[in-house]
């Protein structure tokens, strides 16, 4: 499923090429400026220069062919040339409702689908346990769900303890309770 911004440039592609001007300059980003819209068009800009016009004409032109647009709540040209947006929450009502009835939520899998290893800490044997060990054995768990949930597919092993120092003096431990274990010969 496609993105909001997207979506609106998909909208707006239409209106550049409606007024005369190629579709390419309708990149959308979300503003750095929610007080003045929630998204913003910079594209007349770029195009002015190609086009020899004034950004704010060819962002008028633009916006009088996306004016009636139903995704759009307010579409205004400001200057330099900017294209401020903001969505109807009708329409966004919608786009989420088709958000929610779809079967993975409108994430999209992934167009190149790769292996992914995972390989988490758990607990180390040679300590005591704590709620603290199961942190790196949540986030291992929860990150090869989401490759998997994604399209991906997941090679995970859980690295459990420590090899070093600990392991050793269980090692020597064993071998000084138990001798006569097969693995001390």
């Amino acid at each position: 499923m496609k993105t909001i911004p997207e979506l609106i440039a998909e909208e707006l592609k239409g209106a550049f090429a409606a007024a005369g001007f190629d579709e390419k300059y309708a990149m959308v980003t979300r503003s750095n400026r929610p007080d003045l819209c929630e998204f913003q068009c910079n594209g007349a800009m770029a195009c002015a220069k190609v086009y020899k016009k004034k950004p704010i004409d060819i962002a008028n032109a633009v916006l009088e062919q996306a004016k009636d647009s139903t995704m759009f709540s307010e579409i205004s040209a400001v200057m330099p040339g900017f294209i401020n947006i903001r969505l109807n929450p009708v329409w966004l009502a919608g786009h989420i409702q088709k958000i929610s009835e779809d079967k993975k939520f409108g994430l999209n899998e992934a167009a190149y689908p790769e292996t992914i290893i995972v390989d988490f800490g758990g607990a180390n044997v040679a300590k005591p346990l704590h709620v603290g060990h199961l942190r790196s054995a949540v986030i291992g768990e929860s990150v090869q769900r989401l490759a998997r949930y994604m399209g991906h597919r997941v090679i995970s092993d859980v690295h459990l303890g420590d090899w070093g120092l600990q392991m050793g003096l269980i090692i020597t431990e064993l071998q000084e309770r138990k001798p006569d274990l097969v693995y001390f010969d």
